[in-house]
């Protein structure tokens, strides 16, 4: 089965949109805590800014626990990376998703150590209500899963391909030579997204989207040449993108 893509006019309008999909879901979760999967980087930067509105007038997003997909592993240890660091990705949730909103929200990250007790965890804690997906615009990586991932992959630490690395440096301008980017990340498997999510929405944003939009578009079933193809695979899946990621004249 394919996806029937919604499009808006541009990033802004679809992180609207998805923030507001979000609210709906917490309203109607009572008072448990709320799994919201995210992404590091651009792609969802337009939702977490639209969450950041919503807390500004009062929502309370406090029952939210955001549950990153990955991050990146030290040269030569079973570490992440520093939180301090700019690319790291739950020194982003800190940063870029719980601060701007400005209330008490948990912050989940797997552990390169031990990286099969994150999906024991999300399991333990019923599952990601909602998990927001991203897809590189190279190589159709998703989280860190690259081109070949096995449809059965959990939590993993995996090496890092060069489109992948090159796809980074774009969101991280620090990162001026490819040999800047680590070469390591845990990260979800696309097995931990399909079945460990209740929803999934797919956000593809920007003219340099256009084939990862394509790909996903015309998917039938996970290819594992394109990883973010797994969103077809999953329960309610949505695929959300722009006009310039959709071709579509403005």
């Amino acid at each position: 089965m394919t996806l029937q893509p919604i499009v808006r006019p541009d990033a802004d309008a679809v992180g609207d949109v998805v923030a507001t999909t979000i609210l709906e879901r917490m309203a109607t979760a009572g008072d448990r805590p709320f799994l919201l999967g995210c992404p590091s980087g651009r792609t969802a930067m337009p939702v977490y800014r639209a969450l950041a509105r919503h807390a500004a007038h009062g929502v309370d997003l406090s029952r939210m626990v955001i549950v990153m997909m990955d991050d990146y592993v030290e040269s030569g240890a079973l570490r992440r990376v520093a939180p301090e660091l700019s690319y790291s990705c739950l020194g982003f949730a800190e940063r870029q998703i719980v601060a701007p909103i400005g209330q008490p929200i948990e912050i989940w990250a797997p552990d390169p150590a031990d990286p099969s007790r994150y999906d024991e965890v999300i399991d333990a804690a019923g599952g990601i209500d909602l998990f927001l997906l991203a897809t590189g615009a190279g190589d159709g990586h998703i989280a860190f899963n690259q081109p070949g991932t096995p449809r059965d992959a959990r939590t993993h630490v995996t090496p890092l391909g060069v489109a992948t690395r090159r796809d980074n440096m774009e969101t991280f301008p620090e990162f001026t030579t490819l040999d800047m980017v680590p070469t390591r990340g845990v990260t979800v498997g696309v097995d931990t997204i399909a079945a460990l999510s209740r929803e999934v929405i797919m956000i593809v944003c920007g003219s340099h989207k256009n084939k990862a939009f394509a790909r996903i578009a015309r998917a039938e079933a996970y290819e594992p040449d394109w990883p973010a193809t797994i969103v077809v695979e999953c329960k309610n899946p949505t695929l959300i993108a722009d006009r310039s990621a959709a071709l579509l004249e403005k």
